[in-house]
């Protein structure tokens, strides 16, 4: 009996190969992937590196998104299958096997494709593991040789992922049997041929949806709310989409249909209700299939633009080579300090090349009108996003800042700018009032990209020390006298080498921290420096961008799969509607003609709608990227519209092949 059941798993595998064959291979590459992105996350020699702890992070974020799409993927397609294979179960019960020995059967073919799949998964992924970790130090700039090796701990979680997997999938194909009868087995490819109801009230939902994930993504200005409203805005986007393509379209059809003059016409009569039909049985999967490439789009093009644009991400984020802050209580000499700096530089045999340094008041609160509230109230809970952070400054400072003289400023005045724009007469802070003279709004070369996360940045500039003092007292009376309340930056830029830069820069931070508060003229001390940074800044958004490729990868796959499965599904299903529309008297051009038409309209809708989806998330996702400190909205605006591009030279590409199969199936009784 054992060997029936094996001849009858190859018989069913070997006829049913343009279904298997695809199944299989998507499933030994998603292995692939995991074992590859585990294997990495493993690798002690990430544990040595400056940024490899980013790597790791990354990584594991990464294996948990192939185990959700692996799981959603493999169910996907493996109902397909079945959904094709009732039939057959139903005629096995028929001529006579019972339930069990089909179910065994089952088993026989799950267990087979299952073990097929995991070890060439993990044999695929260990033979191109050495390669893909090459490509990984070559996008993070590691200089080190890698030596071949495989990793147990990533076999051992691929093993125990996918053997649940299939275990799970194994267990739905016996339900499907034990569940049914051979009626609605013989009947199980052709259910679901009435016209489709129209759903007013989804269609609707799906708008709305629509309409709001769109305005949270137009509207939203601040990045920091934008973390927490982008979940909100994709969740609908997502819920929009699935009711739009389920029941949108079809009450746009269905709306067409009563327009008796549009309707009752050759060509509009047969395109109408054949969309018709083909919108209720395909619009789960063309949803997913639109869902599926605005993943791909959004994260190949963000993931692109951040590697592209690495080094102008690290100039922006550190603003020059060193960059020094200083903490007191009190104004201090910054020449003791900057003595230092220079010392320490003209030590390491390096030029200055460019130097500014500025004083100023940081004060973070809540504004209530025209004032800052520092202290809060308590048992009120705020978002970070609710903050206003004032940077109160002499003009003398902000023109070192931002090279604007903005001229003298009468006492008691302030002169602020400030995004969104302050529009108050009057600014007060711990409890001094200063008079607005002038309001600004400033745009993002006012701020450092930090400053562009948080929903209320101000510079407030006024005349000379002796104003900032007056908010300076307030807060001696209520914090100590001993509290630092003025921050003393200095900003160089110097000549050399990265190597030689990133020596200086030791030295630099050595000779800051071994000095003490009395020799420096500031209590607290901080210093970053560009290249002491780069190689874990690196890793970071080199790791983004491997993840990027890899999860691209691998639902540009996904997504090819669902088109093949729908062509060779729309193939089955118009087989009969060729011969029913050629009884009813149309010649085989107009009806090739038109199933055609209908095919590449469905088919194409999805990636124009994912383009839609993306250029609507534009404005979002280029606030999230602040937060990466990615500025540079322009390269990202153009890796978007060439990832569109090519992504849709692709898509195209794969449609035109799987359309060969879609003919080939139609062909098999339209000879």
């Amino acid at each position: 009996m054992n060997k029936l059941y094996v001849k009858l798993m190859a018989t069913n595998i070997k006829n049913g190969k343009r279904f298997y064959l695809p199944y299989i291979l998507a499933g030994i590459l998603i292995v692939m992937l995991f074992y590859n992105m585990m294997a990495i996350y493993y690798n002690e020699g990430l544990s040595h590196m400056s940024g490899g702890s980013d790597i790791k992070m990354i990584m594991n974020f990464g294996t948990r998104v192939v185990v959700i799409f692996s799981f959603i993927f493999i169910f996907y397609t493996n109902s397909f299958i079945m959904k094709r294979r009732k039939k057959d179960i139903g005629i096995y019960n028929i001529l006579g096997m019972e339930k069990r020995h089909i179910a065994m059967e089952l088993f026989v073919e799950t267990i087979t494709i299952a073990i097929t799949v995991i070890v060439c998964g993990l044999v695929t992924g260990i033979v191109f593991d050495k390669f893909l970790m090459m490509f990984l130090y070559k996008i993070l700039e590691f200089e080190t040789s890698i030596k071949f090796t495989i990793s147990i701990q990533a076999i051992c979680n691929s093993l125990i992922v996918y053997i649940i997997l299939y275990s799970l999938t194994m267990v739905y194909n016996v339900l499907q049997v034990k569940l049914s009868n051979p009626i609605e087995l013989l009947r199980g490819g052709n259910v679901g041929e009435k016209e489709p109801k129209t759903k007013i009230i989804m269609a609707i939902a799906g708008f709305v949806c629509l309409g709001i994930g769109y305005y949270i993504a137009i509207t939203t200005e601040n990045p920091i709310a934008a973390v927490t409203l982008f979940f909100v805005a994709v969740v609908l986007v997502i819920i929009g989409t699935y009711c739009l393509f389920t029941a949108g379209s079809i009450a746009l059809l269905k709306m067409l249909k009563n327009n008796k003059n549009y309707y009752y016409k050759k060509k509009h009569f047969i395109a109408v209700s054949g969309m018709l039909y083909r919108m209720k049985q395909n619009a789960t999967g063309l949803a997913n299939i639109c869902i599926l490439s605005t993943m791909v789009l959004v994260m190949v093009s963000t993931t692109v633009s951040m590697f592209i644009g690495e080094e102008d991400i690290l100039k922006t984020r550190f603003e020059t080579e060193i960059n020094i802050a200083g903490y007191s209580d009190q104004p201090q000499d910054s020449s003791k300090l900057d003595k230092i700096v220079e010392d320490e530089i003209n030590k390491s045999g390096r030029k200055i090349t460019n130097k500014y340094g500025h004083i100023g008041i940081n004060l973070a609160g809540i504004m209530k009108g025209s004032e800052l509230d520092t202290k809060g109230e308590d048992g009120i809970q705020y978002n970070y996003s609710d903050i206003t952070f004032i940077n109160l400054v002499t003009r003398e400072s902000f023109k070192n800042i931002i090279n604007i003289d903005t001229g003298d400023i009468p006492e008691d005045e302030v002169i602020i700018y400030s995004n969104p724009e302050y529009t108050e007469k009057e600014l007060k802070l711990q409890g001094h009032t200063f008079k607005v003279k002038e309001s600004f709004k400033a745009g993002d070369e006012f701020f450092p990209v930090a400053d562009n996360t948080i929903a209320n940045c101000f510079y407030a500039v006024v005349n000379d020390y002796n104003e900032l003092e007056k908010v300076a007292s307030k807060l001696r009376e209520q914090k100590g006298s001993d509290t630092d309340i003025y921050t003393y930056e200095l900003h160089i830029d110097i000549d050399g080498t990265k190597e030689q830069k990133k020596q200086c820069g030791n030295a630099v931070i050595k000779a800051i921290r071994d000095k003490k508060s009395d020799e420096t003229g500031y209590s607290a001390r901080m210093v970053e420096t560009r290249e002491n940074n780069r190689e874990s800044f690196f890793g970071l958004y080199g790791g983004l961008f491997f993840l990027g490729i890899f999860l691209g990868v691998m639902f540009l796959m996904i997504t090819v799969l669902i088109i093949f499965y729908k062509q060779i599904s729309e193939g089955y299903e118009d087989r009969e509607r060729f011969i029913i529309m050629e009884k009813t008297g149309m010649g085989k051009k107009d009806v090739k003609t038109s199933i055609r038409s209908q095919i590449r309209t469905v088919f194409l809708l999805p990636i124009a709608v994912a383009a839609i989806h993306v250029t609507a998330a534009f404005p979002m996702i280029r606030r999230l990227l602040l937060m990466l400190n990615m500025a540079n909205y322009k390269l990202y605006a153009r890796c978007t519209v060439a990832t569109i591009l090519v992504f849709a030279v692709i898509y195209i590409i794969v449609f035109l092949l799987t359309s060969r199969t879609y003919y080939k199936i139609v062909g098999e009784e339209n000879r």
